[in-house]
């Protein structure tokens, strides 16, 4: 064993570049000239040289991404409040777990045999759910429970052995830096050497294994890459960051097909890809190729869920580290997304897609993506939107994806920077210190906003956001139809930006619908439970005076 690991690390050192030159933009391109009989190779792409200073945390989340998170949970704003609820509700939040460490984890095909496969992955998996609940909560007892199981893993384990080696190392390895990352840099209670033992297994165990990729198909190469990206922003290695990145680039043109490759999909350098028999053997006997479609697409969706997760995941660690992946990566990306789930929600299978069968079951995978590309990017992506919506909150695949409602739906943080600080949340108190309540704590369009006694429920927690709006349950206080006379009844809606969603304070307390010029109102100058909130003409009388949280 401790024969095989030094074997490993010479490998990995003598293999490893040196730091890459920098270069003026992230090269990702193809060889001149239409498509052939064969596949055009990728081209050897040119990457821009690893952070000077790595930022932390900074592994598939950031601090103003999880402080933006924990502001909308303590709201109860929805998604977020339902997805923290799915996680704290789930097995992996026990504070009761004990860790299962193994020295040697040994995974054949499909886990078969299975020594410590599974124990591994659970234990990575719940490393993280407790560190999440330990930012948004601020309850130690789960930052020290993750660091618990972290501690028990650096303690034992040595190596991973038999034939599912790469991708059991890829999986656990892409979660355990994401717990690390947030307990490392947010909480005090871990020691220095113990962080030290858990660095040194991350670099000794863990990278070696998954840095040189596999040659295998595409789910496995790109969850390795996730997993030594993950390691060397915690490590602080810039020469293997570089590495695996340069890996990656090269590798996701080949899993996802655009009609701009020609003919036949891009192959890796060195694959052996060299006869459109083999490519469209290697695509699992498909021979029609569309935009969209990736290199699992024909084997079932799950594991192409596996490929399409592991690139945004890339994707969103390296923007935290300040390099922006997505002008290489977005398009494929955001066609695969489109691609699956137009058969996730239904549509027919074509007779020429795979048989016109497909295997469907694309997993919790999409929000990370849809989030970069419909959000950031701005593109529509209806198929990719109906069924991430459909499915939230998206929970984990007890393998390597968990919780991306919770941490990356409708966030609208960049990665890299320093947090703003979050927008003022809690109860709007009016006439009688009556609390402005979203009726029966309805999320649903048109519900009622009315006065009630205080209570502390999700439904009286308002956001005052910094686009002016008010927001409650994931919604926002809506003037309804737009209208702009006096008695025009208030509601909750979804949040559309119009200016029937407009709210000014006022030096005197009102609060003020510029759209309407007319003021936020209590009908009939009541407190009674169960007052109706309407515009009305600003008159400055009590029923319009508002105290918002700060």
């Amino acid at each position: 064993m401790q024969l095989r690991q030094l074997l490993r690390r010479i490998r990995a050192a003598t293999v490893l570049p040196g730091t890459l030159a920098a270069a003026s933009a992230l090269l990702c391109g193809t060889l001149a000239g239409p498509a052939a009989a064969q596949g055009t190779a990728v081209t050897q792409v040119a990457v821009a040289a690893s952070p000077t200073t790595f930022t932390h945390p900074g592994v598939m989340v950031s601090r103003p991404q999880l402080d933006y998170v924990r502001t909308q949970v303590q709201a109860g704003a929805q998604p977020w409040a339902s997805a923290y609820q799915q996680m704290t509700s789930s097995s992996y939040a026990s504070l009761s777990r004990v860790p299962k460490p193994w020295s040697v984890v040994e995974c054949g095909p499909y886990s078969d045999p299975n020594h410590g496969c599974t124990d591994e992955r659970q234990d990575a998996i719940a490393a993280y759910t407790d560190a999440l609940i330990w930012y948004i909560s601020r309850d130690s007892r789960y930052a020290d429970k993750s660091i618990e199981l972290m501690n028990a893993w650096s303690a034992v384990i040595t190596d991973h052995t038999n034939s599912n080696a790469p991708l059991q190392t890829g999986w656990a390895g892409s979660v355990w830096p994401r717990a690390a990352e947030i307990i490392r840099y947010t909480y005090t209670g871990w020691s220095a050497s113990d962080i030290g033992r858990f660095t040194a297994m991350l670099r000794n165990v863990y990278l070696p294994e998954v840095i040189n990729g596999s040659n295998s198909n595409g789910n496995w190469e790109l969850s390795m890459m996730e997993a030594a990206v993950g390691i060397s922003v915690f490590i602080e290695d810039p020469v293997s960051y570089d590495s695996a990145i340069k890996r990656y680039l090269n590798r996701v043109p080949a899993y996802i097909y655009l009609s701009s490759d020609g003919s036949l999909p891009k192959t890796v350098p060195g694959s052996g890809l060299d006869t459109s028999q083999k490519i469209i053997g290697y695509w699992q006997g498909q021979s029609t190729f569309v935009t969209g479609l990736t290199q699992e697409t024909c084997r079932d969706l799950t594991h192409t869920g596996y490929g399409i997760s592991a690139i945004s995941h890339v994707a969103e660690t390296a923007l935290i580290q300040g390099q922006d992946l997505y002008p290489q990566v977005g398009e494929r990306l955001r066609q695969a997304l489109g691609f699956q789930t137009t058969y996730e929600n239904g549509a027919a299978v074509p007779s020429w897609l795979c048989s016109g069968t497909l295997n469907l079951g694309l997993g919790p995978v999409t929000e990370p993506g849809f989030n970069a590309m419909h959000n950031r990017y701005g593109y529509a992506m209806a198929n990719t939107q109906s069924y991430t919506e459909s499915h939230r909150p998206q929970g984990t695949n007890n393998l390597f994806v968990a919780w991306e409602t919770l941490t990356n739906a409708d966030n609208p943080y960049v990665a890299s920077g320093t947090p703003p600080p979050p927008s003022p949340a809690g109860p709007i108190t009016g006439i009688g210190g009556k609390c402005v309540d979203v009726t029966g704590a309805n999320n649903a369009d048109g519900t009622a906003i009315q006065l009630w006694d205080c209570n502390g429920s999700a439904a009286q927690q308002w956001i005052v956001a910094t686009d002016g709006s008010l927001r409650s349950l994931g919604k926002c206080m809506d003037v309804t139809a737009a209208g702009t006379a006096d008695g025009t009844k208030v509601q909750l809606y979804s949040c559309n930006g119009t200016g029937a969603q407009q709210w000014k304070p006022q030096a005197n307390g009102t609060l003020v619908n510029p759209a309407s010029g007319k003021c936020l109102d209590a009908t009939g100058q009541s407190s009674a439970n169960g007052t109706r909130l309407q515009i009305w003409s600003c008159a400055g009388t009590t029923n319009q005076l508002w105290n918002l949280p700060t």
